[in-house]
């Protein structure tokens, strides 16, 4: 019999992450841990000072073959973070609501299904 824990925890990581729907991976049952992205700050939801650097500050629990990040506001290009673990300067936004995307890729560039997103406002 198979342990339900997992199942648990990947329906879990799903609703934080909103919803099967809008994922662009698959998810496999390789018996290990999904990888899994907290974001410390800013907090989802919460409002920063427009044209204002900002700091993102996150971890990752490494997925299978998990070797860097990329985060994304909005549609801009991404910057690439070889740290899976770290404090990283953003450039400033204008005034609005705002996605921001963690996604860790393997080295051949292949997402591994580790993925943050949070919304943000900047006033």
């Amino acid at each position: 019999m198979r342990p339900i824990i997992p199942a648990l925890l990947t329906l879990n990581l799903l609703s934080a992450c909103g919803g099967e729907d809008k994922l662009d991976f698959q998810i496999l049952d390789s018996g290990l841990p999904p990888p899994l992205i907290e974001v410390y700050t800013p907090l989802n939801g919460s409002t920063i000072p427009a044209n204002s650097d900002f700091v993102v500050d996150y971890a990752v629990v490494r997925g299978k073959g998990g070797d860097y990040v990329e985060i994304r506001v909005d549609q801009q290009k991404p910057m690439r973070v070889n740290s899976l673990k770290g404090r990283h300067r953003m450039k400033g936004l204008n005034p609005g609501r705002h996605a921001l995307l963690i996604l860790e890729y393997a080295a051949d560039g292949k997402k591994t299904g580790g993925m943050a997103r949070i919304e943000i406002t900047a006033e």
